[in-house]
């Protein structure tokens, strides 16, 4: 048990070294969510971070194999319901590693259930899709047909938010059992740099108007 626990403990430090390695040199994860994320801590930050309570949990305290376990499923919530070119290459880095920590593919409900089970998981396939399935560590996991569904479910996915906006756009206001979905139509085409494929700049500020002024 106790060379269980220490390869476990090992197992752990290195997926937080990799984690920093991911996120410090990462091209698409957005510097200003890194530095609000609470799970994620970058070189020469000193907030107090997931990452931070678990490297001192590991110094100080003698954890059994149960409790190392679900220290590491809060470490991996992140790489676990993210989607996204970032997480591709986590996942990538732990095998590289021999690091066999079980994975919670989203990318499998999404394909199960032909969407995304939130809406960020929506803003990550979108904005990163025409990397990712080029990348062999789906290519491994879906077959051809697969990924060209994951594709069409990234496409619906979009025209239905759009459609919403559309809509509200047409009636100038949003339906009261719309308003959250609104919000989540906005933040998915701001996210994606969308608003420009889709309205000019004075349909942009008239939808910003009906949602100021929501009643």
């Amino acid at each position: 048990m106790s060379n269980l626990r220490t390869d476990y403990i090992e197992k752990l430090l290195k997926t937080i070294e990799i984690q920093r390695m991911i996120l410090n040199n990462s091209r698409f994860f957005d510097k200003k969510l890194k530095e609000k994320s609470s799970n994620f801590i970058l070189d020469g930050s000193r907030d107090f971070s997931l990452e931070n309570i678990i490297l001192e949990m590991l110094a100080k305290e003698n954890l059994t194999l149960t409790q190392l376990k679900s220290t590491c499923k809060m470490l991996l919530t992140f790489w676990n319901e993210g989607i996204g070119v970032d997480v591709e290459l986590f996942w990538i880095e732990l095998k590289k590693h021999n690091i066999d920590f079980e994975r919670n593919d989203e990318l499998k409900f999404a394909l199960n259930k032909n969407r995304f089970r939130r809406v960020d998981q929506g803003f990550g396939a979108r904005r990163d899709w025409n990397l990712m399935k080029d990348m062999q560590s789906l290519k491994d996991r879906f077959s051809v047909s697969e990924i060209e569904q994951i594709g069409k479910i990234i496409e619906a996915d979009e025209n239905k938010r759009v459609e919403i906006l559309k809509k509200c756009l047409l009636k100038k206001q949003i339906p009261k059992s719309q308003y959250l979905k609104f919000g989540e139509c906005w933040a998915y085409l701001s996210y994606c740099n969308l608003f420009e494929k889709y309205f000019d700049q004075e349909q942009k500020d008239e939808l910003s108007d009906i949602h100021r002024n929501f009643k």
